[in-house]
């Protein structure tokens, strides 16, 4: 197994026991929030050259593209299918769709994973749970109204990965999610009660956000899934594995 990248997702992925004939990559532009020409650009040319390898080893290519609303669209609250039209609302989401379509069109044996929220050690500082946990300690965290997340664990993410690797999906994207986002509120108020500390929340008011996605297919083809606990509360158990780093 290769796998190009440095970060969360690519770590975890290094110290599991992935078979042997697959490229990953994890090298993504790291903030959903940019709209820098040269860290699209940064990705692109990595992406490329990450096909170009995997097709001359004979290996899958695993990529991780977004299930958030970047790409779906803020939704009515339907789950949202890999094979639903995608509504792109910020150039990071543009971005996903573009690069999808590049390992797409390519003809490279792929498998694109739509992932949500992931959380794990080794995240970026300015990445969603690493920056509400700084804000709580601080005693003052931002509450975006509107703003819903769904959470996953890396190491779950790679655990449902292996396996979907090991079926007999090839040309393929998967959602990875447990189904159950949940307000920033929620997470900031259980942030608060794993902290004990008195803070103080400032709130910000942003269009609602009602997107969901749907994890059927992934539930087909990783059996593993229903055993992880996936329910309106699992988000508690990740954040109690975050918090222990």
């Amino acid at each position: 197994m290769e796998v190009v990248g440095d970060g969360m997702i690519a770590r975890a992925f290094v110290n599991s026991r992935m078979r042997t004939d697959v490229l990953v990559f994890a090298a993504g532009v790291s903030r959903s929030s940019t709209t820098e020409a040269t860290e699209f650009d940064r990705e692109a040319d990595l992406l490329n050259t990450a096909i170009s390898n995997a097709r001359a080893g004979r290996r899958r290519l695993l990529y991780f593209s977004t299930a958030s609303a970047h790409l779906y669209g803020n939704g009515d609250g339907s789950p949202c299918s890999e094979e639903d039209p995608v509504h792109p609302t910020t150039a990071y989401g543009r971005h996903k769709v573009a690069m999808e379509k590049v390992i797409r069109t390519s003809g490279v044996d792929h498998l694109i994973l739509r992932v949500t929220e992931v959380v794990g050690p080794h995240q970026r500082r300015h990445q969603l749970l690493p920056a509400l946990f700084s804000q709580v300690t601080e005693g003052a965290v931002t509450v975006y109204r509107g703003a819903r997340r769904d959470l996953v664990d890396v190491a779950d993410l790679v655990t449902i990965a292996a396996e979907l690797l090991s079926g007999d999906l090839h040309h393929a994207t998967v959602n990875i999610a447990s189904g159950h986002p949940v307000t920033a509120e929620e997470i900031v108020s259980y942030l608060m009660t794993l902290s004990g500390r008195a803070v103080t929340k400032v709130y910000v008011d942003i269009p609602a956000n009602d997107y969901n996605v749907s994890t059927k297919r992934m539930a087909q083809h990783a059996p593993s899934a229903a055993r992880m606990g996936f329910s309106p509360t699992y988000y508690r158990s990740v954040i109690d594995r975050y918090y222990r780093f």
